[in-house]
């Protein structure tokens, strides 16, 4: 007993003492692992990709660090084959790792199929947090077009995938990496993600781009020198396997550029419009003049605004000069004289300097000694610019688009009219358009009006732009009439435009029209100058009411020379010959003239008594007309207010009153305020200004009639054939005070054929149509017309008969005795074939016999 409970008691020392070194071994590894890996959880792992920790996808051939691990440990990564919950419960090898000193390790995707993938090592939970997941990318390239011309700007390359955000490396047989720089670059959208520089592939001739789930890269094949031909484009994914190729047919560029006119017609010293349509470029060169004029010059158009045009204005009084550069201007494309890209050639093919060295030694044109002349201009549209001479000296273009002509015609002068209109700023209209809706034709201005004198003549535009630097786009927006003023006061320009008093008192100079005062207007062969008379400056002198003008506008030569710049080529306004219109042979002239009366504002009523009152009618509407001087279109009122000892007063005001192109104006107030024979004043007001006060008294309303007349019968003499349909108008005027509705008819020999009703109001006047049918009417003359209640006027329709058809053979006589005659043979149908009248002729025949077979019976 003693030896085995001591045999007992040493077996449980040595295993208590192996217990104890097992546990300090166990204590001991745990120590240095904690000491290896401070502050990390050895049972987790974290993935990151590009910078992301635990990306929600992986792509095959992506780089995926694993961090967080036991340094220098070997790990093993298994794909998933089967999860319990969140447990791997099954999974295959597929390579082994190490990680480095700082606990991480670099997994290569590349080849691995789309799974789920973990790492197995000391520690680690094989669960599903510690997995990531691995999809392979696909991705497709295809041209939208099989094939792009040169000068296509935004070509689309179709980029499909199921990845949103990533970059590729794009590269294309042939093409090096400033080409395909020069392709990709112009679109910010091509520009890659992240922190990636595009040329960072620029030694393997590739461009890094950025990619798309589904859209598209663009390419501007216009901003390279790329050659037709095909060319296979190859896109690849940089941090992925994916990558796929497209094929692209690059052709020469088909450019075509037109002129919006084939013939574009000024007249010489006037402002042009030329318009260029563009085809597959947004640029041309287009060369005015040539051998015959002995003038050339050249521009280049572009196209600014993306509308496929250029349009673009020339000042033809500038061309050839000093002021040559402000010739031509563009408000929404670009034009560029002596452009530089433009080149120049002689007979043997051999360069020449610039443009002035060819016009002048290979078109042998010296400087204009004149403004360009009126003639038939070459304009001329080249896809290359390169101008030169073949051995005759004549100009050729080499890449000829288009041609078409500026013609430039002699200047004319067809007359001056003088125009009122309401009172306002000189420069109040926006354009001509605006200016027209304003005016009316007028000798008599009021003061205080606008004044505008329409002068039909051309050849001086380009003086008057050139001399106030309008834009040329804007002449028919108004410009700075100090441009006449410049004009007339040139002395070898030969324009004479004067606005003069022809009512000054011997001891006065005559008032005359200050043009720097006023607002000039152009418009297609003539221009508005605008006047405002309630300045005190728009006249050089005073002015008072019933001042009579003349207007005289001539155009005038020397006896012998015609007009000449004082230097060849030199300043657009410079001359030497005295009064010389520059556009007119000596000894030539041309002008116009027109009168107008200043007067003071003025205005009378109608339905004045006895009494100088002015009878306004009681009355909802009561209408109260008159005639003024001041401008149709004015703001204009009429007040009537009670006298100061009606009681209840009154104040009645009709601020919509309007003033006919003839000068009577019409208001309307409702009077009932007042009764009959109340009296007050009625005046007539120009905005807040009184024009005309007069007594006024209410009388007794008038009934309102309507008063239908008849005038303008068509057609009043009119002959036709029977059976022919004859057209009848006339014009339906209410000269009654009150709108009505009459039937108006139209009528033969006092019978009504047919009728419409008309709805006139007081003043008003519309044209009424009928048509008349005369089949059955018998050879004569009618008298027709159109009718109202009120008023007919008529005229004369002759018919003349239509012609018959032969008539049939008679029938043979019959027997005497009981037996009646034969039946003659009926008529033959006329040629209109008027239904039933053959059938009418027999039945009478037949009574005839029967009737004559009675008596002989008897």
């Amino acid at each position: 007993m003693t030896n085995d409970n001591t045999t007992r008691k040493k077996a449980g020392a040595v295993f208590f003492s192996v217990i104890m070194v097992v546990s300090m071994a166990a204590v001991g590894f745990a120590g240095a692992a904690a000491a290896q890996t401070p502050g990390n959880d050895p049972t987790d792992v974290d993935f990151v990709v590009d910078g992301e920790t635990d990306p929600g996808i992986v792509y095959e051939g992506q780089d995926v660090t694993a961090t967080g691990l036991n340094d220098d440990t070997n790990y093993v990564l298994r794909s998933v084959d089967e999860f319990d919950g969140d447990d791997i419960t099954e999974s295959t090898f597929e390579a082994e790792y190490e990680t480095d000193s700082d606990g991480n390790l670099t997994i290569d995707t590349s080849g691995l199929e789309a799974n789920d993938y973990y790492l197995r090592g000391p520690e680690l939970d094989e669960t599903r947090d510690n997995t990531f997941e691995l999809s392979v990318q696909d991705i497709s390239i295809d041209w939208e077009e099989a094939t792009y011309d040169t000068g296509e700007e935004e070509a689309e390359l179709n980029v499909e995938s199921r990845r949103n955000s990533y970059n590729m490396n794009v590269s294309a047989d042939g093409l090096d990496y400033d080409e395909l720089e020069a392709l990709f670059e112009t679109d910010t959208d091509n520009d890659p993600v992240g922190d990636i520089a595009q040329d960072a592939a620029e030694d393997d001739d590739e461009i890094i781009v950025r990619g798309f789930r589904d859209d598209a890269l663009i390419a501007n094949f216009s901003n390279t020198d790329i050659d037709p031909g095909e060319y296979e484009f190859t896109a690849e994914v940089t941090d992925t396997e994916a990558e796929d190729t497209a094929s692209v047919t690059l052709e020469e560029e088909d450019i075509e550029a037109s002129f919006g006119e084939s013939i574009t017609t000024a007249a010489a010293g006037d402002v042009v419009n030329v318009s260029v349509e563009l085809e597959d470029s947004d640029s041309t060169f287009v060369s005015i003049g040539g051998e015959d004029v002995g003038f050339f010059d050249v521009v280049e158009v572009e196209d600014d605004d993306d509308d496929d045009e250029v349009t673009f204005q020339v000042n033809t009084r500038v061309l050839g000069t000093n002021q040559s550069g402000d010739a031509y201007q563009s408000d929404d494309d670009i034009v560029d004289r002596n452009p530089s890209d433009a080149s120049y050639e002689d007979e043997d093919g051999d360069p020449v300097d610039n443009l002035t060295d060819f016009r002048m030694n290979q078109l042998e044109h010296d400087e204009l000694v004149r403004p360009a002349q009126p003639g038939e201009y070459d304009l001329i549209a080249s896809g290359d610019g390169v101008f030169a001479v073949d051995e005759d000296g004549d100009l050729t273009v080499d890449d000829e688009q288009d041609i078409a002509t500026l013609d430039l015609t002699e200047p004319t002068i067809d007359g001056v009219t003088i125009h009122t209109a309401p009172a306002d700023n000189t420069d109040e209209a926006d354009n001509v358009e605006e200016l027209l809706e304003d005016v009316t034709a007028s000798e008599n201005i009021a003061l205080d009006d606008r004044m505008v004198i329409q002068v039909e003549a051309d050849g001086v535009e380009g003086f008057v732009a050139q001399s106030t630097s309008a834009n040329l786009n804007d002449l028919n927006e108004g410009v700075d009439g100090s441009g006449l003023t410049d004009l007339v006061e040139n002395d070898e320009e030969g324009v004479t435009f004067e606005v003069e008093s022809t009512s000054a008192t011997a001891n006065q100079d005559p008032a005359d029209l200050d043009f720097s005062e006023t607002t000039v207007y152009f418009a297609d062969g003539q221009f508005f100058v605008v006047a405002d008379t309630s300045n005190d400056d728009t006249f050089d002198g005073s002015v008072s009411d019933g001042d009579d003008f003349e207007v005289t506008y001539e155009y005038e030569t020397d006896e012998d020379e015609r007009y000449s710049f004082a230097t060849a080529g030199g300043d657009y306004n410079d001359g030497e010959i005295e009064d010389a219109f520059p556009y007119f042979a000596p000894e030539t002239s041309a002008s116009a003239e027109a009168t107008f009366t200043l007067e003071e504002r003025s205005a009378s009523f109608d339905n004045e008594n006895a009494d100088d009152q002015i009878e306004v009618p009681v009355g909802e509407e009561a209408s109260i007309s008159g005639t003024t001087n001041v401008a149709p279109g004015s703001d204009v009122s009429v007040r009537l207010r009670s006298a100061s000892d009606v009681s209840p007063g009154f104040i009645l005001t009709d601020d919509d009153a309007e003033i006919a192109e003839d000068g009577t104006f019409n208001a309307s107030l409702d009077t009932t305020e007042g009764e009959v024979d109340d009296e007050g004043t009625i005046r007539f007001r120009v905005g807040s200004s009184n024009v005309e006060e007069m007594d006024a008294i209410l009388v007794e309303g008038v009934e309102e009639t309507a008063t239908f007349e008849v005038s303008d019968l068509s057609p009043e003499e009119a002959t036709a054939t029977a059976g022919d349909s004859v057209d009848v108008s006339a014009t339906i005027e209410n000269t009654g005070n009150g709108e009505g509705t009459q039937s108006v008819a139209l009528t033969l020999d006092g019978d009504e054929l047919d009728s419409q009703d008309v709805t006139l109001g007081a003043g008003n006047s519309t044209t009424v149509e009928f048509t008349a049918d005369t089949s059955g009417l018998d050879a004569g003359d009618y008298t027709h017309g159109v009718a109202t209640d009120d008023d007919e006027q008529t005229g004369t329709l002759t018919i003349e008969a239509a012609e018959d058809g032969e008539d049939g053979e008679d029938g043979e006589d019959g027997t005497d005795g009981n037996e009646t005659d034969g039946e003659d043979g009926g008529d033959g149908e006329t040629d209109d074939g008027t239904p039933g009248f053959g059938a009418i002729v027999a039945l009478v025949a037949l009574i005839a016999a029967a009737l004559l077979a009675t008596r002989r019976n008897e």
